[in-house]
This record gives structure tokens, C-alpha cells and sequence, in this order.
């Protein structure tokens, strides 16, 4: 991810639940994001999970947004932790 990047915009981009492991993979080194838009990209619970797990060793994120991506609840139990 570019350093200097603070806002993405991914909405709509049906990047899947592979497209959200790799995003998960670049938020584990990026220091500089502070708002990630993933609405309707059907990341499904695999995804936001993958996506939780980064963010424990990412402390800069301060928005996410998840909505419209098919989490069943076993994905969304895993957010809060963080």
C-alpha cells in the first residue's frame, strides 16, 4: 500500500474474500490508512475475519466500513475484540 494513503475507496469492486486477504496482508505493514471503505464487495465472514486479524497489529485505521458483504456472524463476532 502506498504510504502516504489515508482514505480508500473500494466500494462495489466485488473484490471477494481473496481480495480482502490480500488487503488484510497490506494493513499488517501500513501505517498510514486511516479510512477503509469495503461496502458491497462480498468479502463474506472469511474476509472480515482475515481483515480482523490484521488490524490487531494495525493501530492507524480508525474507520471501516463493512456493510452489504454477506458476514454471518461468526465474522462479525470478531471485530469487536480488536
Amino acid at each position: 500500500m502506498n504510504q502516504r494513503l489515508q482514505t480508500l475507496y473500494l466500494n462495489s469492486d466485488n473484490i471477494g474474500r481473496e481480495g480482502a486477504a490480500a488487503i488484510a496482508k497490506a494493513l499488517e505493514a501500513n501505517r498510514t490508512l486511516r479510512q477503509l471503505f469495503l461496502i458491497s464487495n462480498n468479502i463474506g465472514s472469511y474476509g472480515s475475519v482475515a481483515i480482523a486479524k490484521a488490524l490487531e497489529t494495525n493501530r492507524t485505521l480508525e474507520w471501516l466500513f463493512l456493510g452489504t458483504n454477506n458476514i454471518l456472524s461468526y465474522g462479525v463476532w470478531e471485530l469487536p475484540r480488536l
